[in-house]
């Protein structure tokens, strides 16, 4: 991942919410080695990691309290939360990317295979391919890291999550690429701080 990616994630305020900053980090990263395994071109790999990188920039506009809650969240406070890719899409073309691959990862990270996901409630392969890689990546790094509102799994609990999962929230053929990137290259990512 490019040190231009991780300083505008910095500048852009996310070094406010280090467990945000270090997440985005490492979903990037995850991209990046996805890309490789893909053979992307170089041009389509950088694009790919920022998309990737940059899902969550919507949580800037998102009360920290929220982001940080430990009790479960209410109602609204949870609809308060699922506002961020939309956020996040207005924050991305107000910093001049235009990339229609990247807004929408940032829009769609959090659809779901099944179509019970947000913001659009998309189904399938009417998901954006990136934002389909985006989920598996987002949802592994979000299970093996502590969080305010999880128990930490160890990587192979959450790579059996994801298998369950595969077909009903991922993507099985994203799942499928996931499980091809390296484990020592998925270990060292997961120790990113």
């Amino acid at each position: 991942m490019s040190n231009l990616i991780r300083s505008e994630l910095h500048a852009l305020g996310l070094r406010k919410d280090p467990a945000t900053f270090s997440h985005s980090v490492r979903v990037g990263l995850l991209a990046q080695a996805a890309a490789r395994q893909l053979g992307m071109p170089e041009d389509e790999e950088r694009m790919f990691t920022a998309a990737c990188s940059f899902h969550d920039i919507g949580k800037l506009l998102v009360p920290q309290e929220l982001l940080v809650k430990r009790l479960p969240l209410d109602e609204q406070e949870r609809e308060r939360i699922r506002e961020h890719p939309l956020l996040g899409v207005r924050l991305v073309r107000r910093l001049g990317w235009r990339d229609p691959r990247m807004i929408a990862t940032v829009r769609s990270h959090h659809e779901r295979w099944d179509g019970t996901g947000y913001p659009d409630g998309l189904r399938g392969e009417s998901i954006p391919p990136w934002a389909r890689l985006c989920a598996v990546f987002d949802s592994f790094d979000a299970m093996v890291q502590t969080r305010s509102y999880n128990r930490v799994k160890t990587a192979a609990e959450a790579m059996d999550e994801l298998r369950k999962q595969s077909g009903l929230q991922f993507d099985p053929a994203s799942v499928e690429l996931f499980f091809s990137i390296p484990e020592i290259a998925i270990e060292k990512i997961r120790r990113y701080r």
